[in-house]
């Protein structure tokens, strides 16, 4: 028997198989590729001859539960043997009936396993191992719980699997907002993996970390698996649930199942918002750095802030006008103890303050009044003071304490911690050690200060505990008060136990968090002061010492247990002194010493200022200066954050057309705002419009604003100080100061001022672009000329280092050194140019280390640069086919480029286009008059 229907073909997804009333079905593994075929009646040779060419490209079906090819044969067999329909090999399923019981069939496979996505591979490690082989010492309930998800599969979204479009336009305020999210490269094998798994179970569970950023990746992943064609037609689809834990440990994992919840949209609108705003003030701002500085990469909502604040306190530094001041001190012998360096605190009748000594004079006259005296101890003074324990670590104060004492930058910081969180840990517990690293509040859970307090009575006493357990509020503004402090996981885990098991950087961490974490359910250190004066002849001298008496939660901290002790046993043999003791002083010396101006921001005492400002989260700190690092406005020297010379340019330049967005009370309320959205107090599309309208006709005003207007500004704004360290304003005598600081050092003639360039600014003289004698070349890059670039520049400015150097060893011909917009470099006369390395200084150059240089690094620009212009006005000439015919030129470009500096100066308040227009009218007149 023939077959009434068009032949099976090996590309077909779906197979149907006719045969008398009853129809057999067969779908594809992939539900995307499903199409629906002619039915077909088959003989029983035609139907081992199709399933034999399926199995040949290798189809694989399903028939309410998967077929794969290697089977067919005996279908085949069985349906051969039967005969046509009926056989009692294979039953064929009616299609009517073929659907429900299909889904009844995929629903059964599902049923009782779960699938749990975390962020990171080591996560996924440790919470499998604590979902799949659980502590026999768990209770019941978490058991019970734990067996109620059956088979469990963890897997990793590496962060994020989706974010916002790289290119304007990703969000559309007209139309009311819109996000266009996009999956990149790097995330769709991951993210197809996660969707793969999903089919498989009956539930997903989206662990992502319990802040906003993992709130929207929990929210992108269910809405990836959502919008899956094989999910969302299946009949039992898995249900999507969000659970967040602090901690990953085996405890926390299994209590988190027990909040299983929907995905906050509150939370997921406050990401959305932040989100949305960051991509319309960087694709706002953006553009306009790059037409109006040209050399700027790019500029942010938060991190132009950030940097507002990193040039004002260098602005603040070099304004700083250092004030004189003197100090008398002494060591003076008493009862057989010395005492190093008293200070004179009362000289007469006068108490002396800080600046009570202002000259030199001042100062030698108390020495000799010092050396004079005959003195004795007069008075001694006891005090006892507290010392509270510090408050549990924060994202914030975690990072300030790891830049001051273990010199980490907030980058490093956040990174160890996040191996301590996950438990990624040579020799480790196989549980995290750690706490949740990215956190505002000081909230310590309840089970972990009993804990404490029991491992605390146990290691030190009941002296060492306080009377009640110790709870703090968080002073940080906004702050979130449902997070927990950063804190060990397991307080009985001291770091002396973890010290051979971790990376000496991972355990410095552990340790410092230990500490304070322990040590704040501690009672107060209590230390004694001992204060001696030494009086005689009008002359009062003052020293003091003091020694812990009761370590209280310093106990903790078992490295500094032998200094303190040390203390104490001095401070009682000096209890011993009286007061009438005979003393003498000696080795009497007078200090000068300068007012100090605020010292440039580190990555701690950056991060706490942002904080004091609100402006930032936790999440966003260190990510904050590193993109102002790779960004080049800011550099790292000696551990501080340096600004660079592009940075005040773009710090200048935005708080001059662009205050607003720039000020920090402003970000600030941002920040509220944002937190008002997480608390669904307010809508993130209306927090969005309020925004957008204003600021987008800023970028449209600032846009038509000519490039030489934003030049000459910003040159007015840096004025003088602009220059000031090249020291060009010193006079010939007496350290005079020259009223003309800006005359250009090499033609004399010209002033210096603020250029740009398609790489950046310096600067330059006003004779720079003039051509023929009166033309000048001296131009200076920007980090040698203010502010404290000058000590991070390549090289610094040194006019004595430029001439001629001497005959080139390889060629004979001249060697010059040069300075130019982009530092010092050396030149030939044959061309040969090359730039000055760093390590070599200027005025040390030699005619044998230039040639070895223009050896090395030597490239012909100028003939390059010469033979390019050639070429390209020989293709102009021969036009796009490369024909002899040369093209006429454009007589209205040629019109505009004739006229266009006349009417920009007729028309000085003007915008560019409006000259434009000008020009156009103009010259629409003159061609109507010559025609």
């Amino acid at each position: 028997m023939r077959p009434t229907g068009a032949a099976i073909r090996s590309n077909h997804q779906r197979v149907a198989l006719r045969s008398g009333r009853n129809d057999v079905a067969l779908e594809p593994k992939n539900p995307r590729t499903r199409t629906r075929t002619t039915t077909t009646c088959w003989t029983m040779t035609s139907f081992s001859s199709c399933l034999s060419r399926l199995t040949h490209v290798g189809v694989g079906f399903r028939r309410g539960k998967d077929i794969s090819v290697n089977n067919m044969a005996s279908m085949a067999s069985s349906f051969t043997r039967g005969g046509r329909a009926g056989c009692s090999g294979f039953r064929p399923m009616p299609l009517a009936q073929r659907a429900s019981s299909s889904d009844a069939a995929s629903m059964e496979n599902h049923a009782n396993t779960t699938l749990v996505v975390v962020e990171s591979p080591t996560k996924a490690k440790k919470v499998q191992k604590f979902l799949t082989k659980p502590d026999k010492e768990e209770d019941e309930r978490s058991l019970a719980l734990l067996e109620s998800l059956g088979k469990v599969e963890v897997l990793a979204s590496y962060g994020h699997v989706r974010d916002l479009e790289g290119k304007p336009g990703a969000v559309d305020p007209d139309k009311h907002f819109a996000l266009r999210w996009s999956v990149s490269s790097r995330a769709r094998p991951r993210l197809d993996a996660i969707k793969q798994a999903a089919q498989r179970c009956e539930r997903v569970l989206l662990a992502t970390d319990p802040d906003r950023e993992g709130e929207g990746i929990a929210w992108h992943l269910q809405q990836e698996l959502e919008a899956c064609p094989s999910l969302r037609g299946r009949a039992g689809k898995p249900s999507i649930q969000r659970i967040t834990f602090n901690e990953v440990t085996s405890k926390a994992v299994l209590r988190s199942l027990e909040g299983a919840r929907e995905v906050s949209t509150a939370l997921v609108d406050a990401y959305r918002a932040r989100r949305a705003l960051d991509h319309l003030v960087g694709f706002g701002l953006s553009p306009v750095l790059w037409r109006k500085l040209p050399g700027s990469k790019s500029a942010g909502r938060v991190q132009s802030a950030a940097l507002r604040m990193i040039c004002e306190r260098d602005d603040e530094i070099s304004a700083h006008v250092p004030v004189e001041y003197w100090s008398v001190s002494a060591d003076v012998e008493a009862g057989g103890h010395s005492f190093e360096g008293a200070s004179l605190v009362a000289l007469g009748e006068e108490k002396l303050g800080k600046f009570s000594l202002a000259t030199e004079e001042d100062a030698e006259r108390a020495r000799a009044a010092v050396e004079s005296a005959q003195l004795s101890l007069t008075t001694i003074k006891e005090t006892i003071s507290r010392k509270q324990p510090r408050r549990p670590l924060t994202t914030s104060t975690l990072q300030q304490l790891a830049s001051s004492r273990l010199g980490m930058s907030a980058t490093e910081t956040m990174a160890v911690a996040q191996k301590l969180y996950e438990g990624d840990h040579a020799g480790g517990t196989g549980e995290g050690l750690i706490t949740y690293m990215r956190t505002d509040g000081t909230y310590l859970s309840p089970a972990f200060v009993q804990q404490c307090r029991e491992y605390v009575e146990g290691e030190f006493g009941g002296d060492y505990l306080p009377q009640k357990p110790r709870l703090f509020a968080s002073k940080s503004k906004n702050a979130q008060e449902a997070h927990e402090a950063i804190r060990p996981t397991n307080p009985s885990l001291s770091p002396s136990k973890l010290k051979k098991k971790l990376e000496p950087r991972h355990w410095r961490l552990y340790d410092l968090i230990w500490r304070v974490a322990v040590g704040s359910q501690m009672s107060d250190a209590r230390a004694k002061t001992l204060s001696f004066e030494f009086s005689g002849d009008g002359v009062t001298l003052r020293s003091a010492f003091t020694a812990t008496v009761f370590e209280g939660h310093l106990a903790a901290d078992a490295e500094g247990a032998g200094a303190r002790r040390a203390a104490l046993e001095k401070m009682r043999a000096l209890e011993s002194l009286g007061e009438g003791d005979a003393c003498e002083a000696s080795g009497v010396v007078s200090r000068q010493h300068h007012t100090s101006p605020p010292p440039k921001f580190s990555d701690g005492t950056l991060v706490k200022a942002l904080e004091e400002c609100g402006i930032g989260r936790p999440s966003t700190y260190a990510p904050i200066i590193k993109v102002l690092t790779s960004r080049g406005y800011v550099v790292r020297s000696s551990g501080r954050l340096v600004p660079t010379a592009r940075g005040h340019l773009v710090t200048k330049f935005l708080k001059l057309y662009f205050p607003v967005y720039v000020d920090l009370n402003y970000t600030s309320g941002m920040e509220e705002q944002l937190d008002r959205i997480s608390n669904a107090e307010l809508g993130w599309t209306l927090l969005l419009s309020d925004f957008w309208d204003p600021f987008e006709r800023t970028v449209a005003d600032v846009m038509d604003i000519r490039n030489r207007v934003v030049i000459d500004e910003l040159d007015a704004l840096f004025g003088d100080d602009l220059v000031k360290g090249l020291d060009l304003g010193e006079g010939e005598g007496d350290g005079e100061v020259s009223a003309e600081p800006r005359r250009c050092p090499a033609c004399g003639t010209g002033t210096l001022g603020l250029k740009l360039s398609r790489f950046g600014g310096f600067v330059g003289c006003s004779n720079y672009d003039k051509k023929g004698e009166s033309g000048c070349t001296f131009g200076v890059p920007l980090d040698m000329c203010f502010g404290s670039s000058t000590k991070i520049a390549k090289h610094g400015f040194d006019l004595s280092a430029l001439g001629e150097l001497g005959a080139c060893e390889d060629t004979g011909l001249v060697i010059e050194m040069k300075l130019g917009p982009y530092g010092y470099y050396l030149h030939r006369t044959d061309g040969m140019v090359a730039s000055l390395p760093r390590e070599i200084e200027p005025s040390e150059m030699t005619p044998k280390d230039a040639t070895e240089v223009l050896r090395e690094k030597g490239k012909r620009k100028k003939k390059k640069a010469a033979a390019s212009t050639g070429a390209k006005a020989k293709g102009k000439a021969q036009g796009r086919g490369g024909g002899a015919n040369k093209r006429s030129p454009n007589p209205f470009i040629e019109f505009m480029q004739r006229e266009k500096d006349r009417v920009v100066q007729e028309n000085p308040d003007k915008t560019w286009r409006e000259c434009v227009k000008i020009i156009a009218a103009e010259y629409k007149t003159s061609a109507s008059a010559k025609s």
